[in-house]
């Protein structure tokens, strides 16, 4: 049998999961939010993903 790669953590895994979050960068903010209007809230998850996806860019281009 040939050994292509090693993993680093295993599938489902709570370690390896809070090992990939720090990686690829976590969603939210911690903490608790509290929005005048659903609009402010969509808002800001907008802005998390999309840092969250210019993260995963960067580092796939590395």
């Amino acid at each position: 049998m040939r050994v292509v790669g090693k993993r680093k953590w295993g599938a489902g895994d709570r370690a390896g999961l809070d090992e990939l979050v720090l990686k690829f960068g976590g969603g939210a903010k911690k903490g608790v939010f509290r929005y005048q209007s659903p609009e402010e809230a969509n808002r800001d998850w907008d802005q998390w993903m999309s840092e969250r996806v210019q993260r995963r860019i960067k580092m796939s281009a590395e």
